[in-house]
């Protein structure tokens, strides 16, 4: 007997009057093929009655390369969102080569995604920072990130490297610039012999004056910062002055030597004892009583044994030297009778 069942063929229901008693049957009426791959629901063995509803699904290839890596799906979905469905690939923040609403035909689709990497940046002066982008090369995040990079800037790795999760990316701005600068030259000096002038003197006859220069340089900046200086051209726009030094060589008249002074320091000598009890210690004493020095000579005395003018006038070792010729001729220090036996030396 005649009876009507519902036909969906991927999707597309359409209402077919059949004679079949099998889902097989009533396809097979049709046209319609299915594969092993292909889903029929009910099952071809299943019986059918007025009103039931068919679905066929034909299976097709997906293609999807992940970051250059290839693999081939059936799927029965339509399109690509319900084929990632089914297959349980969401690619979420990945870029895929098809909208996700985009229709699979029978014949399948390539598919291209590409997953989204967390790299280091570091971008010219600014500092290192994280970002995610959906890039296989590097030449790619770039243009994601809408980076400004010249052909004179480097690029490390180079823009056609793969990233990976985990890589740095480092961009150097490069800029090359002619700079034109006026420079000042320094002087020098010329010394000039003088004989009329006395050695170690000198005077400045002429004063010196800086000239100038204009020199084009090259310079190379890194990220706003010069790293390299070279000079193009130089060009003397003034000559510098030289100082002018005149410089004695007259030899000076020779000097006399000082005439010695007398040295009246004191010491710890048996005669700087007896001078302590004599003078109070004052070899340069003159007391006006007709004694003079720290050993209190008087000037019979003093000149007997070679002293020359008065005792006070001479130096403590010289007047100590008297003494010892006047002790070695007494046989002792008698000549000072009082100190001397205060201090209970020989006489």
């Amino acid at each position: 007997m005649s009876k009507t069942v519902t036909l969906s063929v991927d999707g597309q229901a359409t209402q077919v009057s059949t004679l079949g008693g099998t889902v097989e049957e009533i396809l097979a009426d049709e046209g319609i093929t299915v594969g092993e791959r292909d889903v029929v629901a009910p099952g071809l063995d299943a019986k059918v009655n007025d009103g039931t509803r068919i679905a066929v699904r034909y299976a097709r290839p997906l293609d999807v390369s992940v970051d250059g890596k290839d693999k081939t799906y059936w799927v029965t979905a339509t399109d690509v969102d319900g084929a990632l469905d089914q297959l349980g690939l969401r690619f979420a923040g990945a870029e895929l080569s098809a909208s996700r609403g985009a229709d699979i035909s029978r014949e399948g689709l390539d598919l291209e995604v590409v997953t989204p990497k967390t790299i280091t940046l570091k971008y010219a002066a600014e500092d290192a920072r994280k970002v995610a982008v959906p890039v296989l090369t590097v030449n790619e995040a770039l243009n994601e990130l809408d980076l400004k990079v010249d052909e004179d800037d480097r690029v490390a790795p180079g823009r056609g490297a793969t990233l990976d999760d985990g890589d740095r990316l480092v961009v150097t701005k490069v800029r090359t610039v002619n700079k034109r600068v006026t420079e000042s030259i320094d002087f020098g000096t010329i010394e000039k012999t003088d004989a009329g002038m006395l050695e170690g003197k000198t005077a400045t006859v002429r004063s010196g004056e800086p000239g100038s220069r204009s020199v084009l340089y090259r310079l190379v900046f890194e990220n706003g910062e010069v790293v390299s200086s070279k000079v193009l051209k130089s060009t003397v726009v003034d000559k510098p002055t030289d100082t002018i030094v005149r410089v004695g060589t007259k030899e000076p008249e020779p000097v006399a030597p000082p005439e010695p002074t007398a040295d009246y320091s004191s010491g710890s000598t048996v005669w700087d004892q007896l001078a302590a009890c004599e003078s109070g210690g004052n070899w340069a004493i003159n007391t006006g009583n007709g004694y003079y020095g720290g050993l209190q000579f008087n000037l019979e005395t003093w000149q007997s044994y070679g002293g020359s003018g008065y005792p006070h006038e001479n130096s403590r070792e010289t007047q100590i030297a008297i003494a010892e010729k006047v002790r070695d001729a007494t046989g002792g220090y008698g000549s000072w009778p009082a100190c001397s036996a205060e201090l209970g030396l020989p006489q």
